[in-house]
């Protein structure tokens, strides 16, 4: 199914779904894996440890941080797909980073581990039917299809792939004089 046959709108998460074109999602999910795949490792490696800015996520924390997402989604998406009838929880991301320890791994850990995942999500959800991807619950405070979670998975990553791209990538000025 294509992101255009998302039937309710999933309120806060069109902000990562927007990201994503209209494509099937096995294909949006497959182009995201290629996407992690082909990240620089040698490159980013050493700016694993650098935040941008005083209290930002570190880069490892920022791959650490679409990992934890990418679980709690997958576990929404299988909760609605199997008519589970209770709300999913909410996540508090800055608990979960505070708690991930991703710095005490290296960014290739880091990336193996969300490599992994995503090529287990590709998995869940080639495994749903058109009808478990339309089927609905309650993700905290809105209503969202299986559909609408996968798109956000994708989206997501694309919204912090870009985060990294301008704010990690650019060499700021801090990180080059720390580093010369």
């Amino acid at each position: 199914m294509k992101k255009s046959d998302i039937q309710i709108d999933p309120g806060y998460y069109n902000r990562y779904i927007s990201l994503v074109p209209d494509i099937d999602l096995t294909t949006a999910l497959e182009q995201s894996l290629q996407a992690l795949q082909a990240l620089d490792i040698v490159q980013l490696e050493p700016l694993g440890d650098h935040a941008y800015a005083p209290g930002k996520w570190t880069l490892k924390n920022v791959l650490q941080h679409i990992t934890d997402t990418e679980r709690v989604f997958t576990y929404r998406a299988l909760m609605f797909a199997r008519k589970d009838p209770q709300t999913a929880p909410s996540m508090d991301q800055d608990i979960y980073a505070d708690n991930a320890e991703a710095d005490d791994r290296s960014l290739a850990e880091v990336l193996a581990e969300l490599i992994a995942l995503r090529t287990a999500t590709i998995a869940q959800f080639r495994g749903y039917t058109d009808a478990a991807l339309s089927r609905t619950g309650m993700s905290w405070k809105t209503e969202m299809s299986v559909l609408a979670l996968g798109f956000t998975v994708v989206g997501h990553q694309l919204h912090h792939l870009d985060i990294i791209a301008k704010r990690y990538l650019q060499d700021p000025p801090e990180y080059a004089a720390a580093h010369n």
